[in-house]
């Protein structure tokens, strides 16, 4: 009997290149081709019409039960013979918002998180923060699936480094602290490149361009720009925080500061170092510890969640 989910794709209405819709590309190109899923998606970008507040709210859909109903971002199918499963990706609105829409977007996860039968983090920190966040959320039922990287992103023999420090990520959210990369460009002298809506493919010639990423946030669920770096070859200067050190591995170049300020004068002596010596072993380690991240190994985790629930509801 092949698995029935529903894929909920309101992520895109969201976003269409940020991290989550990355993930969530990988996710449903493996499970399109999967000959054990029956798989059926609601689309609202391309299919259907989307309500006002759609993101907020039940999806107007009737499933045939049983199936499983996995979003894209926070919203469950509370039917009868209806599994859910939810990924949480982060937990930023609990530590970097205020107001209306920090309680509006926690009302929504908790809601999605409570009703379902898996929930999926992204890392042991997130899921650390989860556990601590939603007391009484089983820890059972709450498993750490890493995100994987592209083969997209690899080493182009025929590009010359042109020497930039290249950021990738949002530069208003405070927390990515785009002022301390600013900053180390003040502080060095080089040119700083702020990566934003490019393909995959223009992001990796980047990576190959620069002297180095710079990633200085303060919080992150996972972190894809770092082993897409790594992967790409180039070095990672990154802030010692949140799931950062889980993701860059032990030999990652990392600062730890009290103050903005006191980051970037680090990050700009460890940029003034891969100016002067030979960086092939940072490279080489960089992408030594992208090996351990894969699409695929992804995939064969979500699917084991689904395949747990029809074991443990006898469907």
């Amino acid at each position: 009997m092949k698995l029935d989910i529903i894929f909920d794709n309101i992520i895109y209405t969201l976003q269409r290149y940020g991290g989550i819709s990355v993930v969530w590309n990988e996710l449903l190109s493996r499970a399109r081709e999967d000959t054990d899923l029956q798989v059926t998606e609601l689309d609202y970008v391309e299919k259907l019409s989307p309500r006002f507040m759609e993101r907020y709210r039940i999806p107007a859909y009737q499933a045939s039960t049983p199936t499983i109903f996995h979003s894209s971002y926070f919203r469950v199918l509370p039917q009868q013979g209806v599994h859910n499963v939810t990924t949480v990706h982060d937990l930023t609105y609990h530590f970097y918002r205020q107001g209306l829409a920090k309680a509006v977007h926690l009302w929504e996860e908790e809601r999605a998180i409570r009703h379902s039968e898996a929930v999926i983090c992204v890392s042991e920190n997130t899921k650390r923060d989860l556990l601590r966040l939603y007391p009484g959320v089983q820890e059972e039922n709450v498993q750490v699936i890493y995100n994987g990287v592209s083969d997209v992103f690899c080493p182009i023999p025929s590009v010359e480094k042109k020497g930039f420090l290249l950021y990738v990520g949002n530069t208003q959210a405070a927390y990515k602290r785009y002022d301390v990369a600013q900053r180390v460009a003040q502080l060095t002298g080089l040119e700083l490149v702020t990566a934003a809506d490019v393909t995959q493919a223009q992001l990796n010639r980047m990576y190959n361009e620069a002297l180095c990423l710079l990633y200085p946030s303060d919080y992150e669920g996972f972190g894809l720009p770092i082993i897409e770096a790594q992967r790409a070859g180039c070095p990672v200067i990154a802030q010692r925080a949140s799931s950062i050190p889980e993701i860059i591995g032990a030999e990652g170049l990392t600062v730890k500061h009290d103050t903005p300020e006191r980051m970037a004068q680090e990050m700009a002596d460890i940029v003034r170092q891969l100016q002067s010596r030979s960086t092939q072993a940072i490279i080489a380690a960089g992408m030594k510890n992208a090996e351990r991240f894969s699409w695929d190994t992804m995939y064969k985790h979500v699917k084991q969640v689904y395949e747990n629930i029809y074991h443990n509801n006898h469907l």
